[in-house]
């Protein structure tokens, strides 16, 4: 695992620019459902989180924590991977994520899974000073 941040920030945006979905999620934004998440970007955002505990970091280390949630359906976080971290920052986001609750996602009548992004500990970036983290 590389510790430089650059390297990790460019390991982040390719990942996000190669990672294919399966067919069911279809080929644009919001489309998924069924057995596959429906894929928000920036669905973690302030408008949708219910509720928020945020990661306490004992040590301050200058690097971002990328992390990828599925929402199920009642707004509840079903699972938290995380793509790269200390393992001091890895349970503090898992310890705080695991908490949240989110207005639950609805197409059509129905309620679908949510996948989403939230990324701790990076520079802010158009988000307001209330909000620790930018999302994606």
């Amino acid at each position: 695992m590389n510790r430089d941040t650059r390297t990790l920030e460019e390991l982040v945006r390719d990942l996000n620019n190669k990672m294919k979905l399966p067919a069911a999620a279809g080929s644009i934004e919001a489309t998924g459902g069924g057995a596959v998440p429906v894929c928000i970007k920036g669905y973690a955002s302030s408008d949708n989180v219910l509720q928020r505990v945020d990661p306490v970091f004992t040590t301050r280390r200058f690097n971002p924590v990328p992390v990828r949630i599925i929402i199920d359906k009642a707004g509840n976080v079903k699972h938290i991977h995380i793509l790269s971290a200390f393992p001091e920052q890895q349970t503090a986001v898992y310890d705080a994520v695991k908490q949240w609750k989110f207005r639950p996602y609805e197409r059509d009548g129905q309620r679908m899974e949510v996948e989403t992004g939230i990324m701790f500990g990076a520079p802010r970036v158009a988000t307001t000073a209330a909000d620790p983290t930018t999302t994606d």
